[in-house]
């Protein structure tokens, strides 16, 4: 594992409160609740643990509140070995996450990034710590200048930059002429077109709003379709990688987990197609387990899943 890429993460870290509801409320209406629980998160920091549970050599950037909120993700991010040499503090509360879960296992989500916006450019810069990884990953729970100057920094220096444009954001199309990689899912694979996210997809349509976004400059756009599986769209071709078949318990954090899995296969030299079926596997194992910190798999673990639900497709 030494001669592994060092992967580097900056982004966002959320404390997750959930409950789960038959339904949402309407405005003005109180529904009772129940599994109440608290999580850590964020889609930076879940990233982060995620390739650094798989064996990757990983480092976390964000900016945690000096509260308790902050304190726990500390020690979260330590004791999964991500290293936290460079994370900030400030004196704004710790991001917080609002997630509401249906019987089904879908999410929806509220954030209040707090913290999070008071992570600087220039600070993070001068830690050199950009200089010293070869693979950068961004999402957008961050505000999104920041991410630009980040994003266009690293691309200078050379360096591997996967961004996952998640939570959906039309702007973010601004920053694809920075990323090498980028893997939205069906619905901010619609608004980074600017289209209505209720459209249909089919195979081509997503090939072609790919293809469209291969335009402002990356060199591959996966497109992650959960059960489905993913589709990897490059200038020279088109490759489906076929979906994982489990039941899902809670799907929150699974666009995570598929994208700590892609940093830690691109950084063990895999090709672009093993990199996604190994996050294919790492995202479908994600959803079957409660929470999302809990439910990412070791690579003991993502290996037994690779090897049974290769054996059931052989029976």
């Amino acid at each position: 594992m030494g001669n592994n890429k060092k992967i580097l993460v900056i982004g966002s870290y959320n404390v997750g409160l959930a409950c789960r509801t038959e339904r949402i409320p309407v405005w003005g209406e109180t529904l009772l609740a129940q599994n109440f629980s608290e999580s850590n998160g964020g889609k930076g920091a879940n990233q982060a643990v995620a390739a650094s549970k798989l064996g990757g050599d990983v480092s976390f950037i964000g900016c945690l509140g000096n509260d308790k909120f902050g304190d726990d993700g500390i020690n979260m991010l330590k004791e999964q070995n991500v290293d936290i040499s460079t994370i900030f503090r400030s004196n704004k509360h710790t991001g917080v996450g609002f997630i509401l879960l249906n019987n089904e296992g879908e999410n929806c989500i509220l954030v209040d990034s707090g913290a999070n916006n008071d992570l600087v450019s220039e600070d993070v810069i001068n830690t050199e710590k950009i200089e010293n990884s070869d693979i950068v990953v961004f999402q957008l729970e961050n505000n999104i200048d920041l991410i630009e100057e980040l994003m266009k920094h690293s691309y200078y220096l050379g360096k591997e930059i996967i961004l996952n444009p998640a939570p959906a954001n039309r702007n973010a199309r601004k920053l694809l002429k920075y990323a090498h990689i980028i893997n939205p899912n069906e619905t901010e694979l619609l608004l980074l077109n600017n289209e209505d996210i209720h459209t249909k997809l089919d195979d081509q349509l997503c090939e072609e709003l790919a293809k469209n976004l291969l335009k402002d400059g990356p060199e591959y756009v996966i497109i992650t379709r959960g059960a489905s599986g993913a589709m990897i769209v490059s200038a020279n071709e088109c490759i489906k990688v076929k979906g994982i078949k489990v039941t899902p318990i809670d799907t929150t954090g699974a666009g995570d987990s598929f994208t700590g899995g892609l940093a830690v296969a691109l950084s063990e030299g895999k090709t672009m197609e093993e990199s996604v079926a190994f996050a294919n596997h790492v995202g479908a194992y994600s959803v079957t387990r409660h929470d999302v910190i809990p439910s990412l798999p070791t690579r003991t673990e993502i290996n037994h899943f690779e090897q049974k639900e290769s054996a059931d497709n052989f029976g």
